[in-house]
């Protein structure tokens, strides 16, 4: 009978692959994984009379962690989204170049808001799958 039960205690010791949960594959760590930031953005900028801007962003992410980082840290990045989005100008929103700086600035607001945290940071792009400015 101790037999039988020291057996059993052992099999518990023994790890099991898959039970780690530490552990990530390496195919989830190199995949892309695309991930909206709902609900879509809307706020308002500097111009003459009273701007607004509403976007859809989508983050492409290399691997789970990164995606997994950014739905934990969601409000933070959103916060930083917004606050810069709300300091463009008209004529930067207006101009194919300003959009282009403001998805550079945005991309970088990210990478610093989840390097902050102490999270993966492999954000590849940052993508507005929609961008209304009146």
């Amino acid at each position: 009978m101790k037999k039988l039960a020291l057996m059993t205690c052992c099999l518990f010791l023994i790890p099991l692959p898959g039970w780690a949960e530490d552990e990530v594959p390496q195919e989830a760590q190199d995949s892309v994984v695309y991930v909206e930031l709902k609900p879509a953005f809307v706020t308002n900028y500097e111009a003459r009379k009273i701007g607004y801007l509403k976007a859809d962003v989508t983050l492409k992410v290399k691997g789970q962690p990164t995606a997994d980082a950014v739905d934990r840290h969601g409000p933070f990045i959103r916060h930083n989204l917004v606050m810069l989005f709300s300091r463009q100008n008209e004529e930067a929103l207006n101009s194919s170049e300003g959009k282009l700086q403001l998805k550079q600035d945005a991309l970088q607001e990210i990478v610093s808001a989840l390097e902050s945290e102490g999270e993966p940071s492999a954000v590849e792009d940052i993508l507005f799958t929609s961008f209304i400015v009146d």
